[in-house]
């Protein structure tokens, strides 16, 4: 059963939102706030909402800095994005290639992939690619003993909001 997506975000969408209100909402989510950094799933050093660039071991931000760094990287997830689709896109799939690929995978990575791919021939749902995309660290997140079910759930999440 596919993951329902979160209320504000459907709410944002039935309202008539643009990509970037319904990605920085959704993307913040998952994401969630750390002032100081971690180690993410696969070993990243990560800070804020996400960020990853250039974070060491025991850096702080303030909710400002946070807030600066994220709406930035979601404004230049979004161009890139523009750039690397040939196709016209609703705004939820803006938003949801915002986050699989702008804030998982990466964008070199993803200008590679078959949903790309597939998505640029113009195919209507290439959406069921997102959700090949559930290992980290080498563990594959559908198995519950890996401790990564919430990639899984995103990743359902993120192929429903492509297909709106």
């Amino acid at each position: 059963m596919m993951a329902r997506l979160p209320v504000k975000v459907l709410a944002m969408i039935a309202a008539g939102a643009g990509a970037t209100a319904i990605a920085t909402t959704y993307i913040s989510e998952k994401e969630g706030l750390a002032l100081t950094s971690y180690q993410d799933g696969a070993k990243v050093w990560t800070i804020c909402r996400g960020h990853t660039k250039g974070v060491q071991p025991n850096q702080t931000a303030t909710p400002q800095e946070c807030d600066r760094l994220f709406t930035s990287e979601v404004g230049q997830s979004l161009s890139e994005i523009d750039a690397l689709v040939k196709v016209p896109m609703s705004e939820p799939r803006r938003a949801a290639i915002a986050s699989f690929c702008g804030y998982n995978l990466g964008l070199a990575k993803c200008a590679k992939t078959t949903f790309i791919r597939r998505l640029n021939a113009g195919d209507p749902d290439p959406c069921d690619e997102i959700l090949k995309f559930v290992y980290v660290g080498g563990q594959d997140c559908r198995n519950p003993a890996s401790n990564c079910r919430g990639i899984v759930i995103r990743r359902e999440q993120e192929a429903a909001l492509c297909r709106l």
